[in-house]
């Protein structure tokens, strides 16, 4: 996939209800978004003035490296998150993710909360997914839209 635009600002990226469709493990991580994501207006990149949906996209974790995955469980009398089940590099590309949140990116430590569809599991459970890189890139060839939270 070559990209007409290459970002490193995850401030001005969003990618709350928008949907993994592959993720791709080799020297790099490419998280694949086959409906895109958002771009904020103040993205350097997005000179439309506006919040903008980009076509395909691509995530890019340099030099990646898959930390870990799970289910999350809360303990009931302090709601703090306890992984409750593992999930394994090999079955993140069968899962379909939706991301909900970047719930951080520190250290080089990228971590998505999402929601999964598993069949083992009714609905579709809230999941974490963490994973290290070098450095982290945005990556899109054109605007389709505007962003979902895009005021008219």
């Amino acid at each position: 996939m070559d990209q007409k635009f290459i970002s490193d600002d995850i401030d001005s990226i969003s990618l709350h209800d928008c949907d993994i469709s592959e993720f791709v493990f080799g020297d790099d991580i490419v998280l694949i978004f086959e409906d895109g994501f958002d771009v904020c207006a103040e993205n350097p990149l997005n000179k439309t003035g506006r919040h903008k949906r980009t076509g395909k996209a691509a995530v890019v974790l340099k030099k990646g490296e898959f930390l870990s995955a799970e289910y999350p469980s809360y303990e009931e009398d302090n709601g703090s998150f306890v992984p409750a089940e593992k999930i394994e590099q090999s079955e993140l590309s069968s899962l379909e993710l939706e991301v909900y949140d970047i719930d951080s990116y520190e250290n080089g430590v990228l971590t998505l909360s999402c929601y999964a569809c598993n069949p083992k599991i009714d609905g579709a459970p809230f999941c974490r997914v963490r994973m290290s890189c070098a450095e982290l890139l945005f990556c899109w060839n054109k605007f389709t839209d505007d962003a979902w939270f895009q005021e008219e």
